[in-house]
């Protein structure tokens, strides 16, 4: 359902209510969706009585209501919509907010970063293609490490924590490029 519908059904329902309450010789509730004495419905109330059983009976597993606006925030990102756009729906104070929730979603965000790093310092890792193909195949190579960091075992105390890279489960690989490329630029 697009804005234009969406509208046009609150549209409805208000132009209703409007003929409702003055039937009744009420004044209209300031609220969109109101319990049976016109007054904003209770979270709880709708979390238990409505939200849980509807899951239930469409079979799936339990969230929180609130999540419903995470979902919302994710799939406007995943379409590529702004985040000053994702902010403004979700009437954050500030981007930071947005930025810091929501941040991470934004799809090619590190790669672009990446490249625009490179394209500013216009540094050349690789003298030849060859040894750039070279270090691809060790980087791959590495079992045990992973590019998400929340895959990547995490040290167990502080004293594994205060390790070189090497130790705590980094490629050797990435030790050298990261060394090569300060030493470079």
């Amino acid at each position: 359902m697009g804005p234009a519908p969406l509208a046009a059904a609150l549209q409805r329902r208000k132009s209703l209510l409007e003929a409702e309450t003055a039937i009744q010789g009420r004044d209209l509730a300031p609220w969109v969706f109101t319990n049976r004495v016109d007054r904003p419905v209770d979270a709880l109330n709708l979390v238990h009585r409505v939200w849980l059983p509807l899951l239930e009976k469409a079979g799936l597993r339990r969230i929180r209501f609130h999540d419903l606006r995470h979902t919302y925030a994710s799939l406007l990102i995943q379409r590529g919509e702004s985040l000053a756009y994702v902010k403004d729906q979700l009437g954050h104070h500030s981007i930071q907010v947005t930025v810091d929730l929501y941040g991470h979603l934004v799809p090619g965000a590190n790669r672009s970063a990446v490249d625009r790093l490179a394209a500013a310092t216009n540094c050349n890792l690789y003298a030849t293609g060859e040894q750039a193909q070279k270090e691809e195949r060790e980087a791959t190579s590495d079992e045990g490490w992973s590019r998400r960091w929340d895959l990547n075992p995490r040290p167990a105390d502080y004293e594994s924590a205060a390790l070189p890279l090497s130790y705590t489960g980094l490629s050797r690989t990435y030790e050298r490029r990261r060394v090569r490329f300060y030493l470079m630029c």
